[in-house]
C-alpha cells in the first residue's frame, strides 16, 4: 500500500515531553525534600548563620544578650521574637541571620537551581554547602539531559498515515483507494474468504495501469494497492510518499513443471540454497538501485523517547549519597567544635560535646517547633510598655 504523508499536530504542552509524568513528580518531591534538608543542615550545623547565632546567644555574658534570655523566657517565645523595635518600619526592614535559611528561603534557593538562577542567601557550613553543590550536580545533569531530549522531540520528523492495514481503508473518509484491474491482487481480494477484503476490492477505484495509480497517489488523498517490491521500486525517489506493508496477498514466485518430473526436487532444492545465501535479496537490491541516480530522502532524526525513572536511577542514587555525606559531615563539625571548645574553656571534650548537644536539644525544641505567642502588632505594644 502506497499512500502520500500525513502531519501530525504539536503537542499543546511539548515541553513536558522530554520526561516521564513520574520523573517530573518526583523533581517536585525533590525540591521540598532538599529544601527541608537544606534548613535542616544550616540550623544543626554549627558552622551556619544560624547555628552560629543561636549558640552565641544561648552562652554570650553581655548584658544585651542575657536581657533577650529573660525576655524570651517570660514570653515563652524564640529568639527572633525577643528584639524590640520601636518602628514597624525598623522591624520590617531588618535583615536577621536567623530568618536567612527558614523552608522558604531554602525553598526558593533549590528551586530556582532548576531555571538557572540564584539568591543572596546561601549556606555557610560545610556541610550545607557540599549539600548545594551535590544539588547542583544534580541539576546539571538533569538540565542537560532535559535540553538533549527536548531537541530530540522538536526535531522528531512526525510525518506520519493513518492507514496500517488493509481493514483501516474501510469506515474512513480521508483517501479513496484503487488498484489495477484484471491483475492478480484484485482476483485474490475479490475472491476471499474474509468479506473485508470483498469490500475493499469492490469499493477500489479501478486503474487502467501502474501510471495511473502512481499520479493519483502523487496528487494526494489516494491509496494505491499493488505488489511491494513494484511500488518500492517505482516510489523510491519520492519522499512525500510511504509504503505501508500490510503482509497480505504476497505474491510466491515459482517454476511450472510437470507432475512427478524429475527435476522438481532440483528445482526446490536450488531455490532454498539461493534463499539461505541471499541471493534474492541481493539481486532485488541491485534491481531497486539500477536505474536512475537514487536521490536519498532526510534522514529522519529526532526521538520520541521519554526518561523515565529507571533510567535515572543512578542519577537520584548521586543524590541520595551526596545526602548522607552531608549528614555525616554535620556530625564531624559538632565533634570539631567540641575540640575547639575544650582547647578555650580548659575543659575536657567529653564535657564540651555533650555542652554542645544539650544545647542543640533546647534549640531545637524551644525554637524550631515553639511558636510565638504575639504577632507583630502585640509584639510592638509590649515592647512599648517595656520601654515605658
Amino acid at each position: 500500500v502506497y499512500t502520500t504523508l500525513s502531519f501530525s499536530s504539536t503537542n499543546l504542552f511539548f515541553f513536558l515531553e522530554p520526561f516521564e509524568i513520574s520523573v517530573w513528580l518526583s523533581i517536585i518531591g525533590l525540591i521540598l525534600a532538599v529544601a527541608c534538608l537544606t534548613t535542616f543542615v544550616s540550623k544543626v550545623s554549627p558552622f551556619g548563620n544560624y547555628g552560629r547565632k543561636i549558640h552565641a546567644m544561648q552562652v554570650c555574658p553581655c548584658s544585651e544578650c542575657k536581657s533577650r534570655r529573660e525576655t524570651k523566657a517570660e514570653r515563652k517565645c524564640r529568639f527572633v521574637d525577643t528584639k524590640a523595635y520601636s518602628c514597624l518600619v525598623e522591624r520590617v526592614q531588618e535583615h536577621d541571620d536567623l530568618l536567612e535559611l527558614s523552608y522558604y528561603n531554602s525553598a526558593w534557593l533549590v528551586g530556582t537551581g532548576f531555571v538557572q538562577q540564584g539568591t543572596d542567601t546561601l549556606p555557610t557550613s560545610p556541610s550545607g554547602r557540599f549539600l548545594l553543590f551535590i544539588w547542583w550536580l544534580f541539576i546539571m545533569i538533569m538540565t542537560s539531559m532535559y535540553t538533549a531530549n527536548l531537541t530530540a522531540h522538536l526535531t522528531l520528523d512526525r510525518s506520519t498515515t493513518t492507514i496500517r492495514a488493509l481493514e483501516d481503508l474501510l469506515g474512513q473518509s480521508e483517501y479513496t483507494w484503487g488498484l489495477v484491474q484484471d491483475r492478480s491482487l484484485e482476483a485474490m481480494m475479490s475472491n476471499h474468504e474474509n468479506r473485508k477484503y470483498n469490500e475493499i476490492a469492490d469499493k477500489a477505484v479501478k486503474l487502467q495501469d501502474l501510471a495511473e495509480g502512481i499520479a493519483r497517489v502523487k496528487e494526494g488523498g489516494f491509496v494505491f494497492l499493488d505488489e511491494s517490491s513494484v511500488l518500492t521500486y517505482n516510489f523510491k525517489n519520492d519522499c512525500k510518499t510511504v509504503l505501508v506493508k500490510t503482509g497480505k496477498f504476497n505474491n510466491q514466485w515459482a517454476f511450472g513443471a510437470q507432475v512427478n518430473s524429475p527435476y522438481t526436487a532440483v528445482i526446490n532444492r536450488m531455490f532454498l540454497q539461493y534463499r539461505e545465501r541471499g541471493w534474492f535479496t541481493s539481486k532485488f537490491d541491485e534491481w531497486y538501485s539500477s536505474g536512475e541516480d537514487q536521490v536519498p530522502c532526510a534522514v529522519l532524526v529526532g526521538s520520541n523517547n521519554k526518561f523515565d525513572l529507571p533510567v535515572l536511577l543512578g542519577l537520584f542514587l548521586i543524590l541520595g549519597v551526596g545526602t548522607s555525606i552531608s549528614f555525616v559531615t554535620v556530625f564531624l563539625e559538632m565533634l570539631y567544635v567540641a575540640r575547639q571548645d575544650s582547647i578555650e574553656l580548659g575543659k575536657s571534650f567529653g564535657y564540651c560535646l555533650r555542652s554542645r548537644i544539650e544545647y542543640k536539644y533546647r534549640e531545637v525544641t524551644e525554637e524550631w517547633f515553639a511558636r510565638s505567642k504575639n504577632n507583630l502588632y502585640s509584639r510592638l505594644i509590649m515592647d512599648r510598655q517595656l520601654s515605658a
